[in-house]
């Protein structure tokens, strides 16, 4: 199983003309004829762009004076130009500025402390739960610049914005080239992902704009129920979170480990051990209305009713062998999991693919329990089972994809490998 990292384009650049002035005491001078502009971009064609976005909130300090941009927003205009209310103009005698830069500005619960002694933005969570908390998240994107004044192209400043979240999917499809084993899935949810991080800028730091994230302890669960459960096929990935219900998830970059099923005499780590939690349900398909021989499948047995004359051939029976009931009912599904190493790094996407019952895989293990209590209902574990047991044969087999948002060369490219 690889994760491949691939390159997503480079969204299209926009002047941005930066107009505001300050006559605070101790701010340096400027000449009129120095009047700073920017030219922007951002680092992918998806979310966050130069066309979808509207307002940045900018900072710039020189050597020895305080900031004379001091989170000042600059708005775009209907002719594509972002400006200030008045103008801002390069400091006399002043070499070089450093500049900051973030947007959108309306970004919920976020809040920048950028001074010219530290730069960085306070703990930030975004939203999660059951119900699609990715539709209220954000594409926040930063922007790092220190600008010679003898470098630049006149007072031309180029800001390149990266994106500074990890963005999210879990996809799914069917390993049962013969279809004869049906799943269907009512929910997927990432559980025990670090919930909050804080944002700073770091001249030191080998990453993208120069940002870094430190994460705090506590943990979250993000994902939906389907508005339809949705059955998988062995031809094409069927999207569970992300896509076009806009479900996808922009979370905090980070470091977390799965869950460890309390193995080998380990600690059982499922309050803080990260793993895809899924609803579904799995049904054998088998020839003929009953079996010949080779014994019988467990599972609660459906048999439909085939017309006079149906061929013996087309005749076949279902079993529910997930959830493992007494009954065989369409409206019955059970809760499976999948423990996952986690290791996002900002502007890239990770794209999670589980196969369910193909050649080497089955359907995952029995959760932790108690699990959240505001997830949609599912049929309990039967008698016998408990958390880290194998829902059927073999765990769920699945790849992770990981995509650049930005331009450059992919810093990472090798296997992974999931339980």
């Amino acid at each position: 199983m690889n994760a491949k990292a691939h390159l997503l384009g480079v969204a299209g650049m926009a002047m941005l003309l930066l107009a505001a002035c300050s006559k605070e005491e101790g701010q340096p001078a400027r000449s009129n004829d120095d009047l700073i502009t920017f030219n922007t971009s951002v680092s992918r064609a998806e979310n966050t762009t130069t066309q979808t976005l509207k307002s940045i909130q900018v900072y710039a300090d020189a050597d020895g004076a305080p900031m004379f941009i001091d989170g000042d927003v600059a708005t775009k205009a209907d002719n594509g130009f972002f400006t200030f209310a008045t103008p801002q103009y390069w400091p006399t005698g002043i070499n070089t500025v450093r500049f900051w830069a973030f947007g959108p500005t309306d970004i919920a619960g976020l809040t920048p402390k950028i001074t010219a002694d530290n730069q960085y933005f306070d703990y930030y969570t975004p939203a999660s739960g059951t119900d699609n908390p990715g539709a209220k998240h954000r594409d926040l994107v930063v922007a790092y610049s220190s600008v010679d004044r003898n470098s630049a192209t006149g007072t031309n400043v180029k800001l390149d914005f990266h994106h500074a979240m990890s963005r999210i999917l879990v996809k799914a499809k069917s390993g049962s080239m013969d279809n004869t084993r049906l799943i269907t899935i009512k929910g997927a949810w990432i559980v025990n992902p670090k919930a909050s991080g804080q944002l700073a800028f770091d001249e030191a730091a080998t990453t993208t704009s120069q940002a870094k994230w430190t994460t705090k302890d506590d943990v979250a669960i993000y994902g939906l129920q389907l508005s339809e459960p949705n059955d998988l096929t062995p031809t094409s990935t069927t999207t569970l979170i992300g896509g076009s219900d806009n479900s996808d998830l922009l979370l905090i970059p980070q470091q977390t480990a799965k869950w460890n099923m309390a193995a080998n005499g380990e600690t059982d780590n499922a309050a803080t051990g990260a793993y895809i939690l899924l609803l579904c349900r799995i049904e054998f398909k088998h020839p003929g209305e009953f079996h010949t021989s080779g014994g019988t499948t467990p599972g609660a047995i459906f048999t439909p009713t085939f017309p006079e004359g149906t061929p013996e051939k087309d005749k076949y029976h279902l079993h529910q062998v997930f959830p493992d009931t007494d009954n065989y009912s369409k409206e019955e599904f059970g809760y499976t999991c999948v423990p996952i190493d986690i290791n996002w790094k900002p502007g890239y996407k990770y794209e999670y693919t589980l196969t369910f019952c193909g050649q080497n895989s089955g359907a995952g293990v029995y959760p932790p329990t108690p699990l959240d209590p505001s997830l949609p209902d599912g049929e309990p574990a039967p008698d016998g089972k408990k958390p880290g047991d194998l829902v059927l044969n073999d765990p769920i087999q699945f790849e992770v994809s990981v995509s650049g948002w930005s331009d450059g060369t992919p810093d990472q490219d090798g296997d992974v490998n999931m339980n």
